[in-house]
């Protein structure tokens, strides 16, 4: 991103102030946790557990403790995250919410003439993309011990925290959920086949929805109603849903 920080220390000094601003804004205390663990010197526990307080039914307010305890082998410790995680409603990254606010905070992007992309798009797409590179690797370790596992008790905790997954925010959280239960799900089963039609009802719907918002002519003025629908919608997928409604497309593939 250009005008949006990316230098990891401007950008964790950056939202640290914002969440000192808004303490109940769980969104932000979210983004702080990550860029924190990821930063040199930063302990992110104290926030990790505010967080855990703000939302308690959220899950992923679990995935810094769960991905410490993966790094130094504790599988006792582990266990204990996976039982309490498993035990959440959802698996929240606040996604809309961040998606929507950084990007109208940036504002428009200067882009040169050529550009295909106008500069309010410009700049959604460079958060998004932002935003990726900090959610996806959060949820690796949690991947890496639910879908290598051969322990009955810890796959049936990896099956709570799949339907938490597929209950939260983002595409992220529900593509991991759906690949959790394929994995802990018996063969041929009804979870089992449940699942091959949420990955195909999921992969349709963003790929029709992406196929809608990349044929719009008026980029700038579709980005801006997209960012009026993800600050009252909580789940990324919900954006989609509408999209396809208002085009007069089919929410299930056909």
């Amino acid at each position: 991103m250009r005008r949006h920080n990316q230098d990891p220390a401007q950008s964790l000094a950056l939202v640290a102030e914002a969440a000192a601003k808004a303490p109940s804004r769980p969104d932000i205390l979210w983004l702080y946790v990550q860029l924190c663990a990821r930063a040199t010197g930063c302990e992110p526990e104290e926030a990790e557990a505010r967080l855990r307080k703000l939302d308690p039914d959220n899950a992923a307010a679990w995935l810094g403790a769960f991905t410490r305890t993966h790094a130094r082998r504790d599988v006792a410790a582990q266990n204990e995250i996976l039982d309490a995680m498993s035990r959440k409603a959802r698996f929240d990254i606040y996604w809309n919410s961040l998606v929507s606010k950084i990007t109208r905070a940036v504002g428009p992007a200067p882009v040169p003439e050529t550009s295909l992309t106008e500069p309010l798009t410009t700049t959604m797409n460079a958060v998004i993309g932002w935003l990726s590179g900090i959610a996806l690797p959060s949820f690796a370790p949690l991947g890496d011990t639910c879908l290598k596992t051969t322990n009955p008790a810890t796959a049936e905790r990896c099956r709570g925290i799949a339907k938490a997954l597929m209950q939260g925010d983002s595409m992220i959280a529900g593509g991991m959920g759906i690949s959790i239960m394929e994995k802990v799900a018996q063969p041929a089963s009804e979870e089992a086949m449940a699942m091959v039609t949420h990955r195909t009802r999921s992969a349709y719907q963003l790929e029709t929805a992406g196929a809608i918002v990349s044929a719009q002519v008026e980029q700038d003025k579709f980005t801006r109603e997209m960012l009026e629908l993800m600050s009252t919608l909580r789940r990324e997928q919900d954006v989609y849903i509408a999209i396809i409604r208002w085009a007069g497309k089919p929410l299930e593939p056909q």
